[in-house]
């Protein structure tokens, strides 16, 4: 598939309008097909009480590594899915890659969602539904603080990289550990995903072509579904304190 578009900031008004409906058209369809997968795990098919059911059983033999093992193999699957949407000879690669990424994302998310449903006694919309909306009134700030300002976001990051390297090494030693990060992991987790978000979206604007919709999508998804995951810890750290 070769490329012979304009990088999107410097596009007439018509290509970038057309990249951008197409680039959160599939974000949005990635959130249906997301939540959609939930919602068949937990309700219409024993999924998530098969998931459940296996890390339990690993907890048991491997204690505090199971956590990591699953981490290890989603990242893994992750980096096969970026793969795939990166691929631009393929659009048809790219919309396996974003497909796969969904599917893996639904599936980490399964403990989550169990945990919440517990904290909340069997009522997980408690914290659902203001998570998703706490983190959709984020990315859409986030969002126009890039496309209606000149600011140049590259600067974060150099942010974002020692951000994540901290982030990965407290991940695997809490989990290691067994130690529960707490309300306030989750706090500085959803600050260094928000400034993901800002840098992610200024390297869409100008770096990407605006035959890059299903690569912009794959990215600006895995953004937004990591926000949320780290929004639903805190909302439920709170809860519990």
């Amino acid at each position: 598939m070769e490329n012979t578009s304009r990088i999107v900031a410097e596009a007439d008004q018509i290509d970038a309008a057309s990249f951008y409906r197409k680039t959160y058209g599939l974000v949005a369809l990635a959130f249906a097909g997301f939540a959609g997968l939930l919602y068949t795990f937990f309700n219409l098919t024993p999924v998530a009480e098969i998931f459940m059911t296996t890390l339990g059983a690993m907890f048991k033999s491997l204690g505090g590594f199971t956590w990591l093992i699953v981490m290890l193999g989603f990242w893994a699957g992750t980096y096969f899915a970026q793969k795939l949407a990166s691929n631009r000879a393929s659009r048809e690669s790219q919309y396996a890659g974003l497909a796969l990424y969904v599917l893996l994302e639904a599936l980490i998310f399964i403990p989550l969602i169990a945990i919440v449903a517990v904290t909340t006694k069997g009522h997980p919309d408690d914290i659902l539904l203001p998570a998703c909306g706490l983190t959709g009134a984020l990315v859409l700030g986030l969002t126009l603080a890039v496309q209606l300002t000149q600011v140049d976001f590259s600067f974060l990051r150099i942010v974002i990289t020692i951000g994540s390297i901290c982030a990965i090494g407290a991940v695997i030693m809490f989990t290691i550990m067994g130690i529960n990060p707490g309300t306030w992991f989750a706090l500085a987790m959803i600050l260094l995903m928000a400034t993901v978000i800002l840098y992610q979206t200024h390297v869409i604007k100008n770096q990407c072509s605006t035959e890059d919709y299903v690569i912009a999508a794959f990215i600006l998804f895995s953004a937004f579904v990591t926000l949320l995951w780290y929004v639903i810890q805190f909302f439920m750290g709170r809860r519990s304190e």
